[in-house]
């Protein structure tokens, strides 16, 4: 198995078209630039209060973020796992809370991944509360209305989710969770090109997703280190410039549960939200916010007729 090649930052992106590698050249001349030196050019080039310009500066200040914490880069086992965490039903939008397993990730599939009949490309993910967000973009990027906004509270999640085209560019989606339907809802009716409405939706509710998985598993399906399939490294990038790790399948089995006066024999696996201030008594999950733990309930099966990935 291979997987797909690994998110590409904007100086990635840049280096490898002919046009940027001359851009890249007039801006610093033969000397390599750093990553950190490229988006602090591209960010003074590109703040001049148009969208667009906003909108690249907000990206290279994630990508940025993502590269002081290690560049975390999150592999996803089986293409199972994948449908699993797409198809789990979870409401997002009230009162859901999750603490990611880091605050910037890119998410990485097995090649030729579908959901829907797109095929799944790598993504870079953002999740972070409001307040952390407007704090990442900075005060030349974020205008009065973004502050005043009464509709938001400082601490309401909220996601950012990009990938590379095949032209190269980037189709990105930003919502807070609250809003995440009529996010999706409103780019589905000026559909991005290149089926980015639908790459877009399948990612965000992915990351989401993995987000309860991980916690549902107590982290304990999170594993350090590359996997063994092959990996498509971006050129001038080893795997030394990433902090990998993969993310298991569950596949314990449950075969009943009950007590002498019922037994159940069959229940869908599902997940339950950790709400109880004594699920957040002990040392480790002292510093969580309530409602933020999540645990695996484990189908009951006992005649065999449920086939699912977390049996």
């Amino acid at each position: 198995m291979k997987y797909t090649t690994l998110y590409r930052d904007q100086l990635e992106i840049t280096k490898s078209k002919p046009m940027g590698k001359k851009s890249l050249k007039a801006l610093f001349g033969k000397k390599p630039a750093s990553f950190q030196k490229y988006a602090r050019t591209m960010k003074d080039i590109c703040s001049d209060y148009t969208q667009e310009g906003k909108n690249i500066c907000k990206l290279l200040n994630e990508e940025l973020q993502w590269r002081k914490n290690g560049s975390p880069v999150i592999f996803l086992e089986t293409k199972e796992l994948v449908s699993y965490l797409y198809e789990a039903k979870f409401n997002f939008e009230e009162d859901f809370n999750v603490t990611p397993p880091f605050e910037s990730f890119a998410m990485v599939f097995p090649e030729n991944t579908e959901i829907n009949g797109v095929t799944l490309k790598s993504a870079l993910v953002t999740i972070m509360t409001r307040k952390e967000f407007i704090n990442l973009y900075g005060p030349s990027i974020v205008t009065l209305q973004d502050l005043l906004c009464a509709d938001y509270s400082d601490d309401e999640l909220c996601i950012a989710v990009h990938y590379e085209t095949a032209s190269g560019s980037v189709d990105t989606n930003f919502s807070h969770l609250s809003k995440l339907s009529k996010t999706l809802k409103a780019n589905a009716v000026s559909p991005l090109p290149n089926s980015g409405t639908n790459m877009l939706q399948a990612l965000t509710q992915i990351a989401l997703s993995l987000c309860v998985y991980h916690s549902a598993t107590d982290g304990e399906k999170l594993e350090k280190g590359y996997p063994s399939s092959a990996i498509s490294l971006p050129q001038s990038k080893s795997k030394a410039s990433y902090k990998a790790v993969t993310i298991r399948s569950f596949k314990e089995k449950q075969s009943s549960v009950g007590d002498s006066s019922r037994i159940v024999t069959h229940r869908i696996p599902h997940y339950r939200n950790l709400r109880a201030e004594r699920f957040y008594k002990k040392d480790k999950y002292k510093n969580m916010k309530r409602g933020s733990r999540w645990t695996f309930v484990k189908e009951v099966d006992v005649y065999g007729s449920v086939n699912t990935l977390l049996s």
